[in-house]
């Protein structure tokens, strides 16, 4: 059950701005980063998760650590292009719009996830399913670290 509600919590964050119409920078800038925070979460519980059950995670035990860097950066940029060509019609705010846009999120942290994992083994050396926690929290804090410097040259603007 906490597996479940740790998987379900960013989508629950993501239905209930429906709710809301408009927000201001600073709103939005708390909004996306409580849903970050809670996508990384459930990304990192998700990934555990498959490690302990599938062997499809730990064949990418295997792959070469440059090989997983160049092939993650490759799929992220997809991603990103997939997010691009899909923006305009993302701009009209609707259920579906944030669904999508959270899927592209979610894809593009699991990627992230996986070139951060790449990169952190070839300097420690060790396999790519020990470094779930230490690879997600390394990639919430520096998010949670670029945030805050957001909001705080947001009100540094506005005096």
């Amino acid at each position: 059950m906490k597996r479940f509600s740790l998987l379900i919590s960013p989508l629950l964050v993501l239905i209930g701005a429906v709710f809301f119409t408009a927000f201001r920078p600073i709103e939005q800038t708390i909004y996306f980063l409580v849903l970050f925070l809670l996508t990384c979460v459930s990304a990192m519980t998700l990934v555990e998760h498959l490690v302990k059950r599938h062997d499809v995670i730990r064949r990418l035990n295997t792959i070469h650590p440059l090989i997983g860097i160049v092939m993650g950066t490759v799929v992220l940029g997809a991603l990103v292009g997939g997010l691009m060509w899909l923006a305009p019609s993302l701009t009209i705010p609707s259920l579906i719009g944030l669904l999508v846009s959270f899927l592209f999120m979610y894809g593009g942290m699991l990627v992230l996830g996986f070139v951060v994992s790449c990169f952190f083994e070839g300097i420690t050396q060790q396999a790519k399913d020990q470094l779930i926690r230490p690879v997600f929290l390394f990639i919430g804090t520096g998010y949670l670290i670029l945030t805050v410097f957001g909001i705080l040259q947001l009100y540094r603007q506005t005096g």
